[in-house]
């Protein structure tokens, strides 16, 4: 658990990879809910690794401020007409398949495949960016899920890290929230000056 921990510590939330207060989820039971709502414990729509659609849980790890005022956000539309707002350097799944390889949202194309879930389907399906632009909007909000898996925001799949470290947080999260630390490693490691969930 000490090599977990430790690696853990490299997590690159210190660039806050976020999403706008209006952003919405969707609860495990399907009712949408935006991010300022939402609470650690909470189980929400996520991606696994292979795209397949599942549930997890909303850690302490999740970033959470809703009084910053005037951030600037890349606006991802798709050809579905879903718009992804996030900040620049925000992870989203792109590529030939769902979920391995990640873009910052500063990175991606238009024309880029990026993955998006289907109400009537159990995976993410492929759809591509339409247009970029840019949004001015309050809030900086960051789930970051228990077991690795990738939120569905907007209706579009999207990565709260870089792959390897989203993949370590499936591993120590759990371990974290077994043995009740994690809210101490959070406050230790990543910073007690943020703004973190409830």
């Amino acid at each position: 658990m000490i090599a977990q921990i430790s690696a853990l510590k490299t997590c690159k939330l210190s660039k806050a990879p976020c999403f706008p207060s209006e952003a919405l989820i969707t609860m495990a039971d399907g009712t949408p809910r935006p991010l300022s709502a939402l609470r650690a414990g909470d189980a929400i729509i996520a991606a696994s690794a292979d795209g397949t659609l599942t549930t997890d849980t909303v850690s302490l790890l999740s970033l959470a401020d809703a009084d910053v005022q005037g951030t600037t956000f890349v606006v991802l539309t798709t050809a579905s007409g879903r718009s992804l707002t996030l900040t620049p350097t925000h992870h989203v799944p792109v590529g030939a398949a769902c979920c391995a390889d990640l873009k910052q949202a500063k990175d991606i194309a238009v024309g880029e495949t990026v993955y998006e879930a289907v109400s009537s389907s159990a995976a993410v399906s492929a759809t591509q960016v339409k247009e970029i632009g840019t949004a001015t909007k309050p809030g900086l909000h960051s789930p970051v899920l228990s077991h690795g898996t990738m939120p569905i925001v907007n209706g579009v799949a999207t990565s709260f890290d870089e792959l390897h470290n989203v993949r370590l947080a499936s591993y120590g999260l759990p371990l974290l929230e077994a043995v009740g630390l994690t809210a101490t490693f959070r406050d230790a490691f990543l910073g007690a000056h943020r703004k973190y969930i409830a």
